[in-house]
């Protein structure tokens, strides 16, 4: 079940809608040649223009582009109100640029692979405890993160998460089979790798923590970690060789794709 949209939001999705119907007419663009252009439908472009649709940035940036709105819409963009650590955001930016992202999780399943309830679940248990409309944004917010693993482009993405992420139990027995039944589907992708560490492979070389490692094109690459209530994004290049060596010898002592999907199945059952 979506968030729920309060009365401020909606009028500022309302008057997002407007305004790319007013662009793409004068600009004599169709609702179709709007979807071809943003990576998205017909009826998409229809709903998001009468209010119905929430849009995401990624359909805000491309339909500005697309309409030489020059900033008009990402202004007018609903999400540009919600609450949004300025650190994250930041990170959330780059992420939808990379070519290949690499994750290695060992305290919950990631953020690109959360069901919704299980996200609500997370969020939810913040402390200091945030407000349930800030909930809600966040909870948008980080669904909206997922639209690039839907793109027609997605980008290559290989995560390594830690056995203990998916025993932990979040919510209720029905979040989390929803859960790992969502983590099933997802390494069904052909740009989607999934492995499990598993506890019997005893220590490692991660494991001081989780991080994410991002190659933005051939020759650069990023490395994004987190510490409470800030995240740091390190383009240093002997700090970026060191973790995609890491994240390499994860690989190398994980469970296969095809035997995390096993698993994983046997946690649901």
């Amino acid at each position: 079940m979506p968030p729920k949209t309060t009365p401020a939001e909606q009028a500022a999705i309302n008057q997002f809608g407007a305004e790319v119907r007013r662009l793409r007419e004068f600009a004599d663009v169709s609702q179709r040649e709007l979807g071809e252009l943003t990576k998205t439908s017909k009826q998409q472009v229809g709903s998001i223009e009468r209010g119905e649709r929430r849009p995401s940035k990624f359909f805000a940036q491309e339909a500005d582009r697309a309409l030489n709105g020059h900033g008009r819409l990402l202004d007018l963009w609903p999400g540009a109100k919600r609450a949004q650590p300025w650190w994250f955001q930041k990170y959330v930016d780059i992420e939808a640029k990379a070519q290949v992202i690499q994750e290695f999780q060992p305290q919950a399943v990631p953020g690109l692979l959360q069901t919704q309830d299980y996200a609500a679940d997370v969020l939810g248990a913040s402390f200091p405890p945030v407000s349930l409309e800030e909930q809600e944004r966040l909870l948008t917010s980080r669904m909206e993160r997922q639209e690039i693993l839907g793109r027609d482009n997605p980008p290559l993405v290989h995560f390594v998460i830690e056995e203990g992420a998916l025993r932990r139990s979040v919510g209720n027995r029905t979040v989390m089979n929803g859960q790992l039944e969502h983590l099933i589907e997802r390494a069904q992708q052909r740009h989607i790798q999934i492995q499990v560490m598993p506890f019997n492979r005893g220590s490692h070389g991660a494991l001081n923590g989780a991080f994410i490692t991002l190659r933005m094109t051939l020759l650069e690459c990023l490395v994004y970690a987190e510490v409470p209530e800030n995240g740091h994004i390190i383009a240093d290049l002997d700090v970026v060789a060191l973790c995609l060596e890491r994240f390499g010898a994860l690989r190398g002592l994980a469970l296969s794709p095809a035997e995390s999907i096993e698993f994983i199945a046997s946690l649901k059952e």
